[in-house]
């Protein structure tokens, strides 16, 4: 079975550190990284910003992939969070076997 990684970013470390927690505890998700600091250009509503955000770095199942992304839309704190998912082409083996094992 593939794993996969989610990518998405954050208003601030708060709701980044409770998202994070949710998607472990439920088996979601395997485990997250959270960078705490970035600087994101982008345009929202016809105006440009430069804000400081956090992001987030998911390892998950391909069979929790759909849930994991619905639950961090539902408990994101922005109308429209960006949350991405790559398929992972190749990795450890035992890693691999950990993220399944872990979202079980």
């Amino acid at each position: 079975m593939k794993i996969y990684l989610i990518y998405s970013t954050f208003k601030n470390l708060k709701n980044a550190k409770s998202v994070s927690s949710k998607l472990v505890k439920n088996k979601l998700v395997a485990c997250t990284n959270i960078i705490p600091t970035i600087y994101s250009t982008y345009v929202w509503k016809n105006k440009t910003y430069i804000d400081k955000e956090c992001s987030m770095i998911i390892k998950t199942s391909k069979s929790k992939v759909k849930k994991a992304i619905n639950f961090i839309k539902d408990n994101h704190s922005y109308e429209c969070p960006a949350v991405t998912a790559f398929p992972i082409s190749d990795t450890h083996k035992a890693f691999q076997k950990w993220v399944i094992d872990q979202t079980k």
